[in-house]
């Protein structure tokens, strides 16, 4: 790699990251645009009733597409209790520059949690071209459990439209990556994971909407005791793949891509 292009490469880097931290430090005051009175830890309110902002696991992120836009993920917390609790996700986009909120959509209940919880909340701003040259937006939700004998995870991804008419939702609920499986206090255990891609074919469908190919690849492993010791089994990987096409108002999933409600 020459000098000049990794200056360049390091200078786009360098930029990145002052991006993520100037997110990071705006994030507060931001929260507080979007709910006033949250800063001063008053109890907010809405027709949905009593809620609170979760800035703990709230995110922001630069749209890479738009830099002049900047988008922020956030739990409403409605209702917290020993083992389980509500929350709705909000998304924003936001002008970085006039400190406005241009668009914003609460999804109800989305980050409901009991005995699987939500761990974890991303921006994916992949170029995902969906309708012509416009570019949607993910969100995604990773959720697992705290079981030692049988563990828990999963990742599902949301997309998201922006327009003139606001924001809205494209695809929710298409679990991209799980884990999952049970083991005793020995060794026996059996495990299985997958993995998934999404992506943006070029044929166009309904309403301009291009078709979607979701690649999923399955692993699995077993735990045996043989002679006295642990053996490690490795299943042979699976693989397969599904089309999502667009329908009326959105993308609908297979029945065989549609996550269990947790």
């Amino acid at each position: 790699m020459n000098k000049r292009l990794t200056t360049a490469l390091g200078g786009l880097l360098l930029a990145s990251l002052a991006q993520a931290d100037d997110c990071r430090q705006q994030l507060p005051t931001w929260i507080e645009i979007a709910h006033p009175g949250h800063a001063a830890s008053q109890v907010l309110e809405d027709e949905r009733g009593r809620y609170r902002v979760d800035a703990e696991q709230s995110i922001c992120k630069v749209w890479p597409a738009r830099p002049e836009l900047t988008l922020i993920a956030m739990p409403l917390l409605r209702a917290k209790h020993d083992s389980h609790g509500e929350a709705d996700l909000e998304v924003l986009v936001l002008n970085s520059a006039e400190q406005q909120v241009l668009a914003r959509l609460v999804e109800p209940n989305r980050l409901d949690w009991d005995a699987i919880y939500v761990d974890r909340l991303a921006l994916d701003t992949a170029p995902y071209p969906l309708r012509g040259d416009d570019l949607a937006f993910a969100v995604r939700i990773s959720r697992r459990n705290g079981s030692r004998l049988n563990p828990f995870r999963e990742t599902e991804l949301a997309l998201y439209e922006l327009k003139e008419q606001g924001l809205r939702t494209l695809m929710g609920g298409l679990v991209v990556e799980s884990f999952g499986g049970e083991r005793d206090d020995d060794c026996t255990a059996s495990f299985g994971e997958a993995k998934g891609v999404l992506i943006v074919t070029d044929k166009v469908g309904r309403n301009g909407y291009r078709d979607l190919i979701f690649k999923r690849t399955h692993t699995g492993r077993r735990m045996v005791a043989d002679d006295g010791e642990c053996q490690t089994i490795e299943d042979d990987p699976r693989s397969n793949q599904f089309r999502i096409e667009y329908d009326e108002e959105r993308y609908l999933l297979p029945i065989e891509l549609v996550s269990d409600p947790h």
